[in-house]
């Protein structure tokens, strides 16, 4: 059985129970999601597909758990009119339960310290059908208020794992330009490199949406 399999089989039954609550956006309905997130035991880095796993030369930092939506745009592709993502938009708890960021579309993820990290895709394996792929996104700027300072001012790259909703009933859409919002959760698991006098990236403002596609 391949690590992805594997993985697949292990949660298959915990992610079932989050489906029907992402439907109901009320605050009772998110905690219950949350605490739903967090019951989830996050698997272990050598579990995961090779594609997914963190550098040796990272030691993972933070342990988050997201309830949002995923934001899909409806645009056309030849022909045929498709359901695009452009990211997430959702809450990051920590395992106090506090809220203490958010995931914003472009894979950035800003915390309320003032530190945020902007990553892309460099991976991603469907472990769960009818749910969002997980990834691993590469860090390609972040900062904090200070010089390495904050909850991502060193991140240098993100696991999303244990995923459940945040995919469309169907790819075909018939408006040009609409947006769909899915409900979704999901785990982050956040790396820093493990030697701490590893180089920070200068601070710079976040890049636009366009520009922090690439």
């Amino acid at each position: 059985m391949t690590p992805a399999a594997a993985v697949r089989t292990a949660v298959a039954l915990a992610l079932a129970s989050l489906v029907a609550a992402c439907a109901d956006p009320s605050p009772g309905a998110m905690q219950l999601k949350v605490a739903q997130q967090q019951k989830l035991v996050p698997p272990a880095n050598e579990t995961l597909p090779l594609s997914l796993r963190a550098g040796s030369q990272e030691v993972l930092q933070d342990v988050l758990s997201a309830v949002g939506d995923e934001v899909w745009n409806c645009r056309r592709n030849g022909n045929a009119l498709l359901w695009v993502s452009t990211g997430a938009e959702a809450t990051l708890v920590d395992q106090a339960r506090q809220s203490v960021g958010t995931v914003m579309p472009n894979r950035m993820f800003s915390g309320y310290d003032g530190s945020y990290v902007i990553g892309r895709v460099t991976a991603d394996e469907t472990v769960t059908p009818g749910a969002l792929p997980w990834q691993r996104v590469t860090a390609r700027l972040n900062a904090g208020e200070r010089a390495g300072e904050g909850r991502f001012a060193r991140t240098t790259s993100v696991q999303r794992v244990l995923t459940s909703g945040g995919v469309p009933p169907d790819l075909a859409c018939d408006q040009e330009g609409v947006s769909l919002f899915v409900p979704y959760s999901a785990t982050y698991l956040f790396y820093r490199a493990s030697d701490p006098a590893a180089v920070v990236p200068a601070p710079e403002p976040p890049l636009n949406a366009a520009s922090a596609a690439q």
